[in-house]
């Protein structure tokens, strides 16, 4: 039974407008797959990253975000560049478990939070037993400091004000080096005269008690032969 207000004209352009939406559609497919074929996919994968990892991200920021996770949505769904993102997530995957594995490493001596006594495991202390409240939780580091693990900072414009002067001296060995984690080296007896001196006389001292005792074992031994005879 035919409607009322049904047009055939109307749905002629009804499906007209069907089949341009699906025609635009297939286009665009076949754009985006045209030029996502020749795009790099690991470095699709590090802007995602960089934009991720971005602290404060405009709204500029958060459109592009979103257009390289459709594009790599679409990679992965039409399976472009497969062999090549696989290993790369392999490689990611392993170097993941390499950061966690060395953020819980004890570093001992190597690690900079490492102190002989009230630190020998080298630990990274806790940042809720400290008193200054930190905004980033403290990294396993370890010695020597990589260029990402420095920091330059700018001159204190009071300390060219006050015309303050470092000592023209070395500054103290202990800011560059902890002093009680290795023995002291033992000089051999050659070098150390006073102990020479010392064991000689006391091998002197030694050889004098032995004559002392020899002499008075022998007097014993002639008493004895005299009270026999």
């Amino acid at each position: 039974m035919i409607r009322g207000n049904w047009s055939l004209a109307g749905e002629l352009r009804k499906n007209e407008r069907s089949q341009q939406v699906k025609v635009q559609k297939r286009q665009k497919h076949q754009h985006k797959l045209t030029k996502l074929k020749d795009i790099d996919p690991i470095k699709l994968y590090h802007r995602i990253k960089n934009l991720e990892d971005k602290s404060e991200k405009t709204e500029r920021d958060d459109n592009y975000l979103k257009s390289l996770k459709e594009d790599w949505a679409f990679i992965e769904k039409n399976k472009l560049h497969e062999s090549k993102i696989r290993t790369f997530l392999d490689q990611q995957e392993k170097d993941e478990k390499k950061r966690k594995k060395e953020s819980t490493k004890l570093w001992g001596s190597k690690s900079v939070y490492f102190n002989p006594e009230l630190n020998p495991l080298g630990k990274v202390p806790q940042s809720e037993s400290l008193v200054t409240k930190l905004k980033h939780p403290l990294t396993n580091i370890t010695t020597p400091l990589k260029k990402d693990q420095t920091k330059k900072y700018e001159i204190d414009p009071l300390i060219k004000q006050l015309n303050i002067k470092c000592p023209p001296e070395d500054p103290p060995k202990f800011y560059k080096f902890v002093q009680n984690t290795t023995k002291p080296k033992v000089k051999p007896a050659e070098e150390q005269p006073h102990l020479v001196s010392e064991n000689t006389e006391l091998n002197h001292e030694s050889s004098s008690e032995n004559s002392a005792n020899d002499d008075s074992s022998d007097d014993e031994g002639v008493s004895k032969r005299i009270k026999l005879g």
